[in-house]
């Protein structure tokens, strides 16, 4: 089994036309979940599954190998909860704001 043509676009980077998606999946899955559009996306699910998917996402590292919008959103509809990985660069992780550098508006229920 191939690539469609469509999704080797997504490849850019390897030979796509000897990509199999039996043997690649660690390739293939976070590439399209990070670069594809929809219909990619419609194709992945169609391949590999939620279950595959769900837990290729769970995976220690797997998530915070996407782009953090898309962590965030993929973690959101595989695991129904948004993970927020922390990372070396800052990624997406929450940034820990000091008490007294918040402003008197500042909700309490919000102040950590």
């Amino acid at each position: 089994m191939r690539l469609p043509p469509k999704i080797q676009r997504l490849f850019y980077r390897y030979h796509a036309d000897r990509l199999d998606p039996n043997h690649h999946a660690a390739i293939i899955i976070p590439t399209v979940l990070a670069d594809g559009d929809l219909p990619d996306w419609n194709w992945l699910f169609a391949v590999y599954g939620w279950d595959t998917i769900r837990h290729w996402i769970q995976a220690p590292g797997h998530a915070a190998s996407l782009p953090p919008p898309l962590e965030w959103f993929w973690t959101a509809v595989l695991l129904d909860s948004p993970q927020e990985t922390p990372r070396w660069s800052g990624g997406n992780a929450r940034r820990q704001v000091p008490q007294d550098a918040l402003p008197h508006w500042f909700p309490d229920d919000l102040r950590r």
